[in-house]
C-alpha cells in the first residue's frame, strides 16, 4: 500500500481520536441548576499539578493500552493521544456573577460555559472544536465535549480535605481499542 494511501486511512482515526470522542455520538447532557453557593465556594481556587513521575507515566501507560493492537495505525493514534494528554502545570477554577464556571490554565483557551450543563461551543490548544457543558453531578464538578465524532470527559473531584483535586481525563473513540482513562493530582494554590 502506498504511503498516500496510509496517510489517507490514517487521518481520519487521527481526527477521530484527537477529538475528546467517543462514536456514536450521543445526546447532550441535560440542563440542570446552575453550582449552589457551596459549590462554587469550596471549588473556586488555583490547583497545581502534584502527581510527579509516577502519573506522568501513568498517561503514556494508559495511552499505549488504549493504541495497542492497532498494528501500523498505532505510532500515529499515539502521537496524536499524547499531544491531547499533555498534563497541565494547573487548573484555576472561578465563578462568575451570571453563574458561569471558567476554568483556566496558562497557555491554553478559557473554558467558560454555564454550570448549569448548558453546552457552548470551545476551541481548545490543538484547535479541536467542540460543543462543551460544564456541571456540577454529586459535587463532582464533569466537563463533556462532544464533537460530531463523539466526546469525553474531564471530572474534578475536590477530595474532602479542601486541597487535593483529582482529574480522570477519559478519551475515547471508535477507532480506538480501548478507551484512554486517568487520573491526576493537584493541590490548592489559593482560594479558600
Amino acid at each position: 500500500m502506498t504511503s498516500t494511501r496510509w496517510i489517507c486511512l490514517l487521518l481520519p482515526l487521527a481526527l477521530v481520536a484527537c477529538a475528546h470522542s467517543s462514536a456514536p455520538e450521543t445526546a447532550a447532557p441535560a440542563v440542570t441548576s446552575r453550582a449552589s453557593p457551596t459549590l462554587k465556594e469550596r471549588y473556586a481556587g488555583t490547583y497545581v499539578y502534584a502527581g510527579g513521575e509516577a502519573e506522568k507515566a501513568a498517561v503514556s501507560a494508559a495511552v499505549d493500552a488504549s493504541v495497542k493492537g492497532m498494528g501500523i495505525a498505532s505510532g500515529f493514534a499515539k502521537s496524536a493521544l499524547m499531544e491531547r494528554a499533555v498534563i497541565r502545570p494547573s487548573y484555576t477554577i472561578a465563578f462568575d456573577t451570571k453563574g458561569d464556571v471558567e476554568i483556566e490554565t496558562p497557555g491554553y483557551p478559557a473554558e467558560i460555559s454555564p454550570s448549569n450543563g448548558a453546552e457552548v461551543k470551545m476551541k481548545n490548544k490543538t484547535g479541536d472544536e467542540s460543543q462543551t457543558s460544564q456541571h456540577f453531578v454529586k459535587g463532582v464538578l464533569v466537563q463533556q465535549g462532544r464533537t460530531s465524532d463523539g466526546q469525553g470527559e474531564t471530572e474534578f473531584h475536590l477530595q474532602p480535605d479542601g486541597k487535593t483535586l483529582l482529574v480522570k481525563k477519559v478519551m475515547e473513540s471508535s477507532q480506538l481499542p480501548r478507551p484512554v482513562v486517568y487520573t491526576l493530582t493537584y493541590v490548592r494554590q489559593s482560594g479558600k
